[in-house]
């Protein structure tokens, strides 16, 4: 009789410990559930607003840029407000912008002195440098900070091979068919920003 009260208090003592370990743990997993369904604090709530407004902003501005350009003007400009035209005051070249976020632009000075031979392997040194000096290339894909008025080209392939897998930022501004886009550069071993001033093309 005894024993038998004994196994039952023990099995009534057990369940209820089970018991209150299940119900921990139900509160345990509610109490995270909830969290996971708390709104947002003030802080993230903004971030995600400028995001979105960023967003809505870039897409009034992309199609501005979408499409190609011709170079009508590319000069540069050091701190003493010296200005240089580093591929000539005639430079020409092609910038396009895709709808899906690439880009690619070549620019080129038409003053460059051809090669002695048709074989690109047996030129000269001189003539090498004199070719690479007057030419730059290259493509990627592109980004817009409409509140800072930047895009940022993400470039994946360069003439210039310390380009490749960098950014270049560059500050633009439209003028009705015109845009114009500036960044610094390293030229002659002089820190300067340069400017280059495109013309759509129909």
């Amino acid at each position: 009789m005894r024993e038998s009260t004994f196994r039952r208090t023990r099995t009534s003592k057990v369940n209820s410990e089970g018991g209150a370990f299940y119900l921990l743990i139900s509160m345990v997993v509610l109490f995270i559930s909830s969290c996971a369904v708390i709104s947002h604090g003030p802080g993230e709530r903004n971030a995600d607003a400028a995001k979105g407004r960023i967003h809505s902003m870039s897409r009034e501005v992309i199609p501005k840029l979408v499409g190609s350009w011709k170079l009508i003007s590319f000069h540069s400009q050091d701190s003493s407000g010296q200005t240089a035209y580093p591929f000539g005051k005639d430079a020409r070249g092609r910038l396009i912008y895709e709808p899906d976020g690439r880009m690619a632009v070549q620019l080129m000075n038409p003053n460059r002195p051809g090669f002695t031979s048709d074989d690109p392997l047996v030129t000269s040194e001189a003539e090498v440098r004199a070719a690479f000096g007057g030419y730059t290339a290259y493509y990627g894909t592109y980004s817009v900070n409409p509140d800072e008025q930047t895009i940022m080209h993400h470039i994946e392939a360069a003439l210039l091979p310390n380009w490749v897998g960098a950014d270049q930022r560059r500050h633009f501004e439209f003028d009705g068919k015109y845009l114009t886009l500036k960044g610094p550069l390293l030229l002659g071993g002089v820190q300067g920003v340069v400017s280059l001033v495109w013309e759509r093309l129909p």
